[in-house]
C-alpha cells in the first residue's frame, strides 16, 4: 500500500531545450488511493462537477466517487477498454472496446448505453472535438481514425495513418494531431478534409504514446518510451528540443491554468515541468509514484492527478504479469507552491 506522503522532489536536467526564465518551486506528494479489482487498465478520466472518476479496465468502464469513496467496477461493460473519453456539454461518454473493435457511447451519469458504434480494428485512444462535435477514435491494428459524429452517433469517415496510432491531440482551428507510435512521427489530421496533411518527425524519439498541446506557444508535447519528451512547433513541425522524462511513458497532459505538463511513466515516476508562453520547458520535477502508474488524468480545479496502477512481477519465462491485489488509483497533487 502506498501511503499518502509528502514525496521527495528529484530535480532533473532538461536537455536540449533551454529552460523557462524563471523556475517555479512545486512540492507534490501522493495525497490518497483508490484500491480496485484485479484486472487489466488502460485510460483515465476526471469529472470534475460530479467528483467522479472513470477508468478504462479489461472487462468495462470502472467508476471512483469521489465524495463516498465508492468503486463501481462494471458501471458499463465492454471488451478490454482502453479509452473514457468525456464529451464536454453532454451527459455521454465515449469508451472504446479494442477487443471489440467498437466505441459506445453512454450517459456518463447513469450508466445507459445509447449506441454501440463500429470502429477500425483495435480502437484504443480516443479525443472529442468541441468545435466539431467530433469523436476520433485511434484504432491501433487497422492503423485508421473513426470519425464519429457524437450528435448523430455514428461513423462517418475512416482515416489511413499509415503507422500505429496512440494519443492525439486537438487545436481547435480544424487540425488533429496524432502520435504514430511505430514510425516515430506525428500525423496531422485536417478536421475539415479527413486527411493526412503533414507528418511531423520526431527525432530520438522511441515509440510515442501521451501527446498534448498548448494553444498559446502553439506547441505539441511527444512523451516517448525510451525517457524522453520532445517539443515540436504545432504550425511548422520543427524541433524545439527533447525534456528529461522517465522511462515507459504512456501519457501527456497539459494543465493551461497552472501552465504545467504532466508525464505518468510505468517506472514509477510523474515527470512535472513548466512550459512557458513562448515554448520554453522549465527544470523537471520527478514526483515518485509506482511501477505501473503509466496513464494520468488532470481535475483542473485542484490540480490533482489520478493515476491507475498495478504491481507487476515477471514469470518463468520472463514475461511480465500484474500481482494480484495490487490494483489501485493514486492521487498526485500539489502540497505547496512558492513563486
Amino acid at each position: 500500500m502506498v501511503r499518502a506522503a509528502l514525496i521527495s522532489l528529484v530535480l532533473m536536467a532538461v536537455a536540449a531545450a533551454p529552460f523557462a526564465s524563471s523556475a517555479q518551486d512545486i512540492s507534490y506528494s501522493i495525497v490518497d488511493h483508490f484500491p480496485g479489482p484485479d484486472d487489466g487498465y488502460d485510460y483515465i478520466s476526471v469529472d470534475s462537477a460530479t467528483e467522479r472518476v472513470f477508468v478504462a479496465r479489461t472487462t468495462g468502464v470502472m467508476t471512483i466517487d469521489l465524495a463516498t469513496r465508492k468503486v463501481k467496477p462494471g458501471f458499463v461493460a465492454g471488451q478490454d477498454v482502453s479509452a473514457v473519453a468525456i464529451i464536454p456539454g453532454t451527459d455521454l461518454m465515449l469508451s472504446t472496446n479494442f477487443e471489440g473493435n467498437s466505441a459506445t457511447l453512454f450517459n456518463r451519469h447513469t450508466g445507459e448505453v445509447k449506441k454501440n458504434i463500429p470502429t477500425g480494428s483495435g480502437p484504443d485512444a480516443a479525443l472529442y472535438d468541441e468545435k466539431s462535435g467530433l469523436a476520433f477514435v485511434m484504432n491501433a491494428t487497422s492503423k485508421d481514425v473513426t470519425v464519429i459524429d457524437i450528435a448523430a452517433a455514428t461513423a462517418e469517415a475512416t482515416v489511413a495513418l499509415g503507422g500505429k496510432p496512440e494519443a492525439a491531440a486537438i487545436d481547435g482551428k480544424g487540425r488533429l494531431y496524432i502520435n504514430i507510435e511505430d514510425t516515430a512521427e506525428i500525423a496531422v489530421v485536417n478536421v475539415d478534409s479527413r486527411s493526412v496533411v503533414a507528418r511531423y518527425k520526431l527525432p530520438d524519439c522511441v515509440e510515442p504514446t501521451g501527446l498534448a498541446y498548448d494553444t498559446e506557444s502553439n506547441l505539441l508535447v511527444s512523451a516517448c518510451a525510451n525517457g524522453k519528451a520532445k517539443l515540436i512547433d504545432a504550425a511548422k513541425g520543427s524541433d524545439r528540443g527533447s525534456v528529461e522524462i522517465g522511462t515507459g511513458a504512456d501519457g501527456a497532459i497539459f494543465d493551461a491554468t497552472r501552465r504545467l505538463v504532466y508525464i505518468p511513466c510505468f517506472d514509477g515516476t510523474l515527470s512535472i515541468f513548466s512550459l512557458e508562453r513562448d515554448g520554453r520547458a522549465g527544470v523537471v520535477t520527478t514526483v515518485k509514484t509506482t511501477a505501473g502508474a503509466r496513464t494520468a488524468a488532470l481535475d483542473p480545479t485542484n490540480g490533482r492527478i489520478y493515476l491507475p496502477a498495478a504491481a507487476y512481477q515477471k514469470d518463468a519465462e520472463g514475461k511480465r504479469t500484474r500481482v494480484p491485489g495490487t490494483f489501485q488509483v493514486l492521487v498526485v497533487g500539489p502540497s505547496a507552491r512558492t513563486e
